[in-house]
């Protein structure tokens, strides 16, 4: 799977990942994230049939998910990431990206489903042990708000959180 500026390969992170072709400077759009949009109710009917993977929908509103398509999904999570997720799907380069590179995003900068209701649901949130590699790793993958404080606080300052994270938190 590629396209003009990406390509799957063989990840170090997890699986496969999606890497840079070329350079990619800082701010700009890598690609949109793309997938069937569904509600959270929609989510648990697939994951409960065993169509769906409970990690894979991205979270794109308060009760809106994207079920990512195969090229999308392949993009593997980072606690150090070197790419965000903008407004609703746009995955932007927080930083110089080198040809090769492979794109990261921090899975827990869209994540932030309303507990009440799953709970109400009786569900569990998702949450995954980490194993990216980064210095700075937390071990595991959790809901915005179980970040550490300075680095929400730098997601937030920086906008580099979708529409939905920051006018929830911002």
């Amino acid at each position: 799977m590629e396209n003009d500026k990406l390509i799957v390969k063989k990840s170090g992170i997890s699986g496969k990942g999606v890497f840079a072709k070329s350079e990619i400077k800082k701010g700009g759009t890598i690609l949109f994230l793309e997938g069937e949009e569904m509600d959270l109710n929609e989510v648990f009917r697939r994951i409960d049939s065993n169509e769906e993977v409970s990690g894979d929908p991205l979270q794109i509103g308060e009760d809106k998910y994207l079920d990512l398509n195969e090229f999308s999904r392949q993009i593997n999570h980072s606690c150090d990431p070197n790419s965000f997720v903008r407004e609703k799907n746009e995955l932007v380069a927080m930083r110089d990206i080198e040809k090769g590179e492979e794109i990261t995003f921090d899975y827990s900068t869209t994540m932030s489903d309303d507990e009440e209701r799953v709970h109400a649901d009786d569900r569990e949130l998702w949450d995954c042990k980490c194993s990216c590699g980064a210095k700075n790793c937390r071990k595991i993958i959790d809901q915005f708000k179980t970040l550490p404080k300075k680095r929400r606080e730098f997601y937030l300052k920086n906008k580099y959180v979708p529409n939905f994270i920051l006018k929830k938190f911002g």
